[in-house]
């Protein structure tokens, strides 16, 4: 009879870090509480069959969900004030070029970054990365700010949108 043990650790809720750009957003980094990884899906396409309503085949396209996270809030708004001048300088380009400090490089202004979750394992040490490639904030959250909450800390929720994900 084969003996079998099982050496697999499970993913731990907490071992996750995202970077976005450390440059341009550092506090996104060390804030950000729950991470939401999206979903993907290949729609079915439907075929016509006589005296069957339908048959299902593969699709052709894969869809991706968004991604969305929920960032602590500090005390000077540094994590929020990041996500809202990205948003607000994406709106803006048309009317004041050269806004903003993400430029490619033509040195012309990147709406997109790449967004990666560093997946760690019961030492910390990094194990699997996901990307998310030329991702953009899609919303900020609602901030409830209330005198009768306990000790936790506020939170906002960010939604990204991207063009695809990949393992790295």
């Amino acid at each position: 009879m084969a003996d079998f043990t099982c050496d697999t650790n499970f993913l731990s809720p907490s071992g996750f870090k995202i970077t976005i750009s450390r440059k341009n957003f550092p506090n996104i980094t060390f804030f950000a509480q729950q991470v939401q990884h999206p979903s993907m899906e290949v729609n079915a396409v439907e075929q016509p069959f006589r005296r069957i309503a339908s048959v299902p085949f593969i699709g052709d396209t894969v869809q991706f969900g968004n991604v969305s996270m929920d960032v602590i809030l500090d005390e000077g708004m540094n994590v929020y004030q990041e996500l809202f001048d990205w948003l607000e300088r994406m709106v803006e380009v048309k009317h004041r070029p050269n806004t903003g400090s993400l430029y490619n490089s033509d040195n012309q202004i990147s709406h997109y970054c790449d967004i990666r979750i560093s997946i760690l394992n019961s030492a910390n040490n990094v194990v699997r990365e996901i990307k998310y490639v030329n991702a953009f904030p899609t919303s900020l959250g609602d901030i409830t700010f209330a005198a009768t909450q306990d000790q936790q800390f506020i939170t906002f929720p960010a939604t990204f949108r991207f063009d695809y994900f990949d393992f790295v």
